[in-house]
């Protein structure tokens, strides 16, 4: 499949770590331009490819152990709507999305939550003590990301209606996805096309290319972020929603053009959610409307009809 490369580095917004909050504010116009543009985000963070790299080796590494076994802190009821949000390691094989016809995602994947970070609830963090090594560099990216990705939501905020409140994105309900691809036994097709649940979405450099976004034109591009210090950040279906249809969510795929059985691809992606237990708004005609559910009843019902093995998010 012939997709154009959409090289990044140069082009975007230069965010440094010791200052986040301040140049994605600086660089907020043409934030601004590119969702209006493409239907996402994107930016230059020197140093966080490094950092990512290190914690998907460590998750790698953790999928191979005899001992301790990831297996031993599995998680398969899915969505966790209580304290925490969604947190814990989901075995090979265990995510079947919604267009993938019966057939699960050649991956493994662990979600660490801010929660989990803080060991709430008790022993939700035992996973990570597990494998200390893994633990330090989840909390270390996990870090950059949220105050990355709540920097890109100030942006959004920016651009919606005066009277738009706050995203109040909760640490301990956001989760950082890393996901070990593996065995795929000839599938191009790694993630079928799709969007997230969440409010915000932030993808980390990959091991790998194939990665790819559909733009407003209609027109498939692959950014060039595997082993950079690029970063994406979506729109999600949450903030799709709570923006009445102002941002559509950002639409996406996984495609791999090694298809050998020894191929191998890591990848990472952080999704921001609002605390689960906070009720739904919209921004309707200029105006806030504040809504009886809550966003927890917006996640769960996005997993109607899907099984107890599904996981929530998106499949990056």
């Amino acid at each position: 499949m012939d997709v154009t490369p959409m090289p990044l580095s140069g082009k975007v917004p230069v965010i440094r770590m010791e200052q986040i909050e301040q140049d994605v504010l600086d660089a907020g116009p043409e934030i601004a331009d590119q969702l209006a543009n493409w239907g996402f985000m994107a930016a230059e963070v020197p140093g966080i490819g490094e950092k990512v790299e290190r914690m998907m080796s460590e998750f790698a590494s953790a999928c191979l152990s005899p001992e301790p076994r990831l297996s031993d802190y599995e998680f398969s009821r899915v969505p966790q709507l209580a304290a925490g949000g969604t947190h814990g390691y989901f075995s090979y094989l265990s995510e079947i999305p919604r267009l993938a016809e019966g057939v699960p995602d050649p991956k493994e994947f662990i979600h660490v939550s801010g929660a989990m970070l803080e060991d709430r609830p008790p022993h939700a963090g035992d996973v990570l003590s597990a494998f200390p090594t893994f633990g330090d560099a989840a909390r270390d990216v996990f870090g950059l990301a949220f105050r990355t990705i709540s920097g890109f939501g100030e942006v959004v905020r920016g651009i919606m209606p005066p009277g738009t409140p706050e995203f109040e994105l909760s640490r301990d309900a956001t989760n950082l996805r890393v996901i070990y691809y593996r065995d795929v036994n000839g599938r191009e097709v790694l993630a079928h096309e799709h969007s997230g649940i969440q409010m915000l979405g932030l993808q980390l450099p990959s091991s790998d290319q194939g990665l790819q976004y559909i733009l407003h034109d209609g027109t498939w591009v692959e950014p060039v972020i595997a082993k950079t210090d690029i970063v994406l950040c979506n729109i999600g279906r949450m903030l799709t929603h709570a923006s009445s249809g102002q941002f559509r969510p950002s639409t996406h795929r996984v495609h791999c053009s090694n298809t050998g059985g020894d191929y191998t691809r890591l990848s990472s992606v952080m999704f921001a959610y609002p605390p689960h237990k906070a009720r739904q708004w919209q921004m309707v005609d200029g105006e806030l409307m504040t809504l009886d559910a809550t966003w927890g009843d917006f996640i769960a019902k996005r997993f109607e009809g899907l099984g107890g093995q599904q996981a929530q998010g998106s499949t990056d």
